[in-house]
């Protein structure tokens, strides 16, 4: 837990001075791996208010390995979650823009990954 309050603030401080990208980069490079749903909801939020924030998604994308690809999808779905209840789900369009590059960039197995693995 002291590893992800540490990414935890760091995201924060990035995202409080607009860095949301440098946010996302930071939390997807190295993602949350525990079985405490407690730990995984709190990674989530971070992740998601920083995709919420990206302002180019195709560039962050293009810039992106396979690994960190699945894992954005992964979150993706969870933000979907998250939010679906905000603004009586508009919310989640920022999400679905995602979605869309995502599955332009890798295709439809990044679907079925995220799917798969319960990692996240």
């Amino acid at each position: 837990m002291e590893d992800l309050q540490s990414v935890i603030d760091s995201c924060n401080t990035k995202m409080s001075a607009g860095d949301y990208t440098g946010a996302l980069r930071e939390a997807i490079e190295n993602p949350v791996s525990t079985k405490d749903q407690k730990v995984k909801d709190a990674a989530a939020k971070i992740v998601c208010q920083a995709m919420a924030g990206v302002g180019s998604i195709p560039k962050f994308v293009e810039n992106s390995d396979d690994d960190e690809l699945d894992t954005l999808m992964k979150y993706c779905y969870k933000g979907m979650d998250i939010y679906r209840h905000v603004n009586k789900g508009k919310a989640c369009s920022k999400f679905l823009k995602w979605h869309e590059e995502l599955v332009k960039k890798c295709g439809t197995g990044v679907i079925m990954r995220a799917f798969v693995d319960k990692k996240c």
